[in-house]
């Protein structure tokens, strides 16, 4: 057993590593949004590809 099993069974399960995933991304979100939002004059969205 290395030491990344031993943290798995110590501290989570799969479920608990989706919700930790799920809970990182909105976090992310978040935090990207109130950055966005000190910077109201500049357009912070990624380019749009043109086809």
């Amino acid at each position: 057993m290395d030491e990344m099993d031993e943290l798995e069974q110590m501290f989570g399960d799969s479920d608990d590593m989706a919700e930790m995933e799920r809970l990182e991304k909105v976090v992310l979100e978040q935090d990207l949004k109130g950055f966005a939002s000190c910077f109201p004059d500049w357009d912070l969205h990624p380019p749009v590809a043109e086809s």
